[in-house]
């Protein structure tokens, strides 16, 4: 077996790992002559449940602030030590409690879903915390609480370090939890990653360090969520969108260095050149991080599922070689059609199709280095529609693959994102690629970049993020090497 260790770090990584999550929950068959696709061992272990009773629990470390854990954070083991050690306290103990958060709407739903079962299909909840519509139960070690004062801290590239290195010292992070997880896999492959940049950037750059300094051969691979601001319309004279430009471009260097292969995600606040696309069969909000997670889970989630599928030999290492094939391509892209409408044709492809990576156009350019690609629930003459759309790149195999595979499924706790009926399963289509268009958004970060070090305006926000105006240098110097990295000529 080849475990696969997950890390989410952030609240939109976290709200889109429990749409995840609830994805693994609903392949779950409990008849013996029903047939699971997947092999649940690769993504679960057992744990145990807040009443302390065996169940499976996803093989997962998530971080977040403290106040983003809703009901997960009385579970934390970070409370179990601190109920530990004044157990063991002989002296005066004044102890203050806040009230307990009240049981989530969607979990009060559910536990009447036998007398309102279609009260779930028709309406959203109310989901103040990502915890608030989680269909399993996370083990203690896995939730991973982070002082609330990181708020403040939005694109500290040196406070996330920092943070790291505190939370790792005071709770034994990497020798205790992940060491655990580590252990209770019999073949442990590598880790799949999502993490929020503005918040968690420094950070995660942090904890992968850490892992690669012992675990050098693991593979990983990463999606990584953007922050809103957009280098090619941003103003060096913006304190916030330097900081974070700067700190998304931290981050694409971190992971281009440490990751087998990254997927960088564009913050739904830039999905306004995908709105033709995506709104024709939904209808999500935009501010809605319950929405836009659940959008952006479901192509995760399909496009991983090779990873996991029953029978299967795909894994990390495998994905990443065949996609950076060429060596120099380990930033990719995310795209695909969620809901895919019935009778599709090459041109549904075409119209409906949208890069999450680069929101850009694939009309125009079809220039690919490598493709692979998983589509749910399509008929035949839907799958002959698809791979006509795939010839236009003029890929062969083995530089595209991909596998057919049972509709998605759509469990009540996903969104009412649908402009008609929630279905209970969804035809869509999810692709991982690598291509040239990449250098576009990469230039973008470089010129910003590059800009920022030359003038003294920006030694604010340098000096906020503990940078010196050389190691800006030298962030813009390893940019352009990476742009270089996807020219054209490289496809010989």
């Amino acid at each position: 077996m080849r475990e696969i260790i997950y890390i989410q770090a952030g609240s939109f990584a976290n709200y889109a790992g429990t749409h995840f999550w609830n994805t693994q929950e609903s392949y779950f068959t409990y008849e013996d002559d029903d047939k699971p696709i997947v092999n649940h061992d690769l993504s679960f272990e057992e744990g145990r449940s807040p009443q302390n009773q065996p169940t499976l629990c996803p093989r997962l470390l998530a971080f977040d602030q403290k106040s983003n854990f809703g009901t997960f954070a009385k579970t934390s083991q970070a409370e179990t030590a601190t109920d530990a050690s004044l157990d063991a306290w002989q002296g005066r103990v004044v102890r203050e409690t806040q009230d307990p958060i009240p049981q989530s709407e969607y979990h009060a739903r559910l536990e009447g879903e036998m007398e309102d079962e279609g009260d779930l299909e028709r309406t959203d909840p109310k989901i103040r915390y990502w915890s608030d519509y989680s269909r399993v139960f996370l083990d203690r070690k896995s939730i991973q609480t982070i002082p609330d004062t990181l708020e403040g801290t939005e694109a500290g590239w040196s406070v996330g370090q920092d943070l790291f290195r505190r939370c790792n010292e005071d709770t034994e992070l990497m020798e205790g939890a992940f060491r655990l997880l580590v252990e209770n896999c019999d073949n442990f492959q590598g880790l799949q990653m999502m993490h929020d940049t503005p918040t968690f950037g420094g950070f995660s750059h942090a904890f992968l360090t850490s892992f690669r300094d012992e675990f050098l051969k693991a593979s990983t691979l990463n999606f990584s969520f953007l922050s809103g601001a957009d280098p090619n319309h941003a103003g060096i004279d913006n304190f916030l969108d330097t900081k974070r430009i700067i700190n998304d471009a931290l981050c694409l260097q971190s992971l281009h260095q440490l990751s087998d292969i990254t997927f960088p995600i564009l913050n739904p606040s830039q999905w306004s050149t995908l709105e033709n696309n995506p709104s024709q069969g939904l209808a999500y909000d935009k501010n809605s991080l319950y929405h836009t997670s659940a959008v952006i889970s479901s192509l995760v989630e399909t496009a991983t599922l090779p990873l996991r599928l029953k029978g299967s030999r795909e894994d990390i290492a495998m994905m990443a070689n065949h996609l950076n094939w060429r060596k120099c391509s380990r930033l990719g892209q995310l795209g695909g059609v969620v809901s895919l409408p019935f009778s599709a044709t090459e041109a549904t492809f075409t119209d409906l199709y949208c890069n999450f990576s680069t929101g850009l156009s694939n009309k125009d350019d079809h220039s690919v280095f490598a493709r692979q690609n998983v589509t749910r629930g399509l008929l035949d003459q839907d799958l002959a529609a698809f791979d006509a759309w795939c010839d236009l790149s003029s890929l062969q195999e083995p530089l595209i693959s991909g596998i057919h595979a049972p509709a998605y499924p759509v469990p009540t706790s996903f969104p009412s994102i649908f402009r008609h009926t929630k279905p209970t399963s969804m035809r869509m289509t999810s692709s991982l690629v690598t291509a040239p268009s990449t250098s576009i958004p990469l230039t973008g970060y470089a010129r910003f970049v590059e800009q920022t070090a030359r003038t003294r305006r920006s030694d604010g926000v340098l000096m906020s993020m503990g940078l010196e105006s050389d190691d800006v240098k030298e962030l813009a110097s390893s940019l352009w090497e990476i742009v270089d990295g996807y020219g054209n000529d490289k496809m010989d």
